[in-house]
Order: structure tokens, then sequence, then C-alpha cells
């Protein structure tokens, strides 16, 4: 009998505009939103809101997540799938 091979697909969502002009920053932001909209990040057992990164190379720099509209959002109501 044939393996059968499962395709995990979801709706890719129009391309926002860049939050930042290096391709690289870009990409890790873009990864992190899609990520927490599919999670809820945890530290132990408490829930907690990440809306912010920083790069090993350069610690000091806090890049956000989401825009000022999505933080918004994220504020008056919860996103579920």
């Amino acid at each position: 009998m044939a393996k059968k091979e499962y395709v995990f697909r979801y709706k890719l969502e129009p391309k926002k505009e860049a939050l930042y002009p290096d391709p690289l920053l870009e990409m890790i932001r873009a990864q992190l939103e899609n990520i927490l909209n599919l999670v809820i990040p945890l530290e132990g057992r408490r829930e907690v809101k990440i809306d912010g990164f920083k790069l090993l190379r350069d610690r000091e720099r806090v890049y956000k997540i989401f825009s000022k509209e999505q933080e918004l959002g994220d504020f008056l109501q919860e996103r579920y799938l």
C-alpha cells in the first residue's frame, strides 16, 4: 500500500507594508508575527505578551513586531483562527 503524504496549507494574507527597510529584520518580524498569531507564549505557566525582539548582535536596540494599528486591535479584542 502506498504511503500517504499530508500537506499543511494555510491562506496567505496579502503582503503588508514593511515596518523595517532591512529585509532581514522584516523577515524576522513577519515570522514572529505569524507565529504569535498561532500560539500563546508562556513563561513557566504564565502567559506573556510579546511585542518586540532584539538581535543577538545588537542587544541595545528593540524592534517592534506589530504596527501601531495592530497593537490597538490586539488590546480591544483577542484574535482567534
